[in-house]
């Protein structure tokens, strides 16, 4: 695979000299594309023709092809780049790009020879949601998790769009994505890789819904089993006051995950310290009544009064290189600077310039580049670009295909089949 050639990656990521097609979609696609990007492979994002914008914030490391599909030319450039590619990612619904003759189907002989064809759906590819439209709240609320989420007498709640979107789809895909490359190494055969959020979020849940069926012999129920009647009242789902947060003085919040007995105590030893006198209304409890439920509307007064008696920096002194399992929560901006390493420049914060978040797993040995602008892109020495102009590679990708006639370029601007900022009508700012 990977016969044409491609951008200038580092040759010692992990991922160099792997190729991707990237049809142009909703976040959770791009988001792996960004990630292999990130990690070295060279991502062709397939966009649309005719607009000169696409909302994609997960575009860094990537290049834009503006093509056709619905054109007869343009179809075959996108066929001749899949024959080359080693991965492609289809975000579509089913039937999108089968539709297209593009499909998985219409490359057999190239799976058969090491090409990974993965599809990321929302809903399961089978049964009645097959074919509808549909979000991360819906694809939670189908794989059960979204009923065990919310706080008590409440209804249930989502976690923005991370679990379906990100986790269940973004994150299973590329594991599928890298299974499939791993066992390339021993076939020399690729395969296609099925990810959808519904099954995805359910895997990735397995704690949580295993757990829904367990009464740990201390802790108690564990987790809601999805149920009005006991979603919010347990362990880690919001009804033990020591796994929440609590409001300070100044309104800032604190963590407080203190759920082993010997961080528990130490908890209870440093709040103690701090203020020998328990709020009014309230007294110090004793470390061997964590796990009476009964206590816990009591306990639950207590923590808040606790912290609402100084502002979230006095907690956090209190609390830094201790055991009880107690932290600030931290704005976008503060997690920047002191949340997470390497730190952003106040400078950086301050003048409300994106800070992007650093590619993770770090490897040893081959870890991704730090985030940087796309290759070739305008803004590429000047750190990770936010958006990327489709069509901004397009006379790039034509050359690597084998184009190299200026005038059949040219034709392929004029009939629409491909697109980018430098079609005809631009010429004095053309690589032709």
């Amino acid at each position: 695979m990977s016969s044409i050639g491609g951008k200038g990656a580092d040759s010692n990521l992990p991922l160099a000299g792997i190729k991707v097609v990237e049809f142009s979609g909703l976040a959770p696609g791009p988001f792996v594309g960004m990630v292999l990007a990130d990690f070295g492979a060279d991502v062709i994002r397939i966009d649309k023709t005719g607009t000169g914008l696409n909302p994609d914030s997960l575009c860094r490391g990537k290049r834009s092809f503006a093509v056709s599909p619905k054109s007869a030319d343009g179809n075959a450039l996108i066929a001749q780049l899949v024959r080359s590619a080693d991965i492609v990612i289809d975000p579509f619904r089913p039937g999108v790009l089968e539709r297209l003759g593009l499909g998985p189907q219409d490359f057999d002989k190239e799976i058969k020879k090491g090409l990974v064809f993965a599809r990321l759906t929302g809903f399961q590819r089978t049964g009645p949601y097959a074919n509808m439209a549909g979000h991360d709240i819906n694809y939670i609320a189908l794989s059960g998790v979204l009923s065990m989420l919310g706080n008590a007498g409440g209804k249930p709640q989502p976690p923005s769009n991370l679990l379906g979107d990100f986790a269940g789809g973004s994150m299973i895909c590329l594991l599928g994505i890298l299974l499939a490359l791993v066992e390339r190494s021993r076939s020399s055969q690729g395969q296609i890789v099925e990810a959808d959020m519904v099954t995805g979020a359910r895997y990735v849940s397995s704690f949580v819904l295993l757990s829904s069926y367990l009464s740990h012999p201390s802790w108690g129920a564990i987790h809601s089993d999805g149920t009005d009647d006991t979603r919010g009242q347990n362990t880690l789902d919001g009804g033990a006051p020591w796994y929440g947060v609590y409001a300070c003085k100044d309104g800032g919040y604190m963590s407080v995950g203190a759920i082993e007995p010997q961080f528990y105590k130490l908890l209870l030893d440093i709040l103690r310290k701090v203020l020998p006198q328990a709020p009014a209304g309230t007294q110090h409890p004793s470390p061997s009544t964590q796990h009476d439920r009964d206590t816990w509307p009591d306990l639950q007064r207590y923590f808040s009064a606790c912290f609402a008696q100084l502002p979230r920096s006095e907690w956090e002194r209190h609390f830094i290189r201790t055991d009880a399992c107690t932290v600030p929560v931290l704005t976008r901006d503060e997690a920047a600077l002191s949340g997470v390493l390497p730190a952003a420049s106040a400078e950086s914060v301050s003048d409300g310039n994106p800070v992007i978040p650093s590619p993770a797993p770090r490897l040893s040995r081959t870890p991704a580049n730090p985030p940087s602008g796309s290759a070739g892109g305008e803004w590429e020495s000047e750190g990770a670009e936010m958006l990327l102009t489709p069509g901004e590679h397009t006379d790039d990708i034509l050359l690597e295909l084998g184009i190299s006639d200026a005038n059949k370029r040219i034709e392929l601007y004029r009939s629409d089949a491909v697109d980018g900022p430098d079609r005809p009508e631009g010429l004095t700012k053309s690589k032709l």
